[in-house]
């Protein structure tokens, strides 16, 4: 049925079908994690320099600024993002953590500079017997929390367990002394 209002149509479907279609399209367009813009990383929403905007030879070889003494403080984590890493908890109490890793991946997926979430996944890949994963997801989270020692901490732990789960003795010793150094320097 089609009605005219004052020069604008409205189509009206009956059983309330419309309204159930604007529903379902407003849930999926929610739940869209909008693309990247070319030239726009989308972590930093820095634009980048297209390839015909590169330095020259001259101007490579200068030196380049140096970086920052101390580390800028961490972006708080999207209420998605967390609400995932929530839910991911549940099901590591539950005991699926299938389930867990992929709530933690959709998770970075919104927030991949969140330390944490890296950590829990880590955690969780560890826990799955993925060493190789365990210790490159901790790696990854030490990158980017390098100010948080008690994250760092939680990740040489992982990796230590990581590296003796793949039967590589001298490395988990080295990340047991970098373990108890983190220890000492916490208290």
């Amino acid at each position: 049925m089609t009605q005219v209002s004052e020069g604008v149509s409205v189509v009206t479907i009956r059983g309330g079908r419309m309204a159930a279609v604007l529903l379902v399209a407003m849930t999926l367009a929610a739940c869209a994690v909008p693309a990247p813009r070319p030239g726009i990383p989308a972590e930093t929403g820095v634009v980048v320099a297209p390839e015909d905007a590169l330095p020259s030879p001259e101007e490579e070889m200068q030196p380049a600024a140096p970086a920052p003494a101390v580390p800028e403080p961490a972006a708080p984590t999207a209420p998605a993002a967390l609400a995932l890493a929530a839910q991911s908890e549940q099901a590591v109490a539950a005991g699926d953590l299938r389930l867990a890793g992929l709530q933690l991946e959709r998770a970075l997926r919104i927030a991949p500079r969140d330390a944490d979430l890296w950590s829990r996944l880590a955690q969780v890949r560890l826990q799955q017997g993925e060493f190789q994963q365990a210790e490159r997801m901790a790696e990854r989270s030490l990158q980017l929390g390098s100010a948080d020692r008690d994250l760092a901490l939680a990740n040489w732990r992982i990796i230590a367990a990581a590296r003796e789960g793949m039967g590589d003795a001298e490395g988990a010793r080295r990340a047991l002394d970098e373990v108890r150094r983190l220890e000492r320097a916490l208290g």
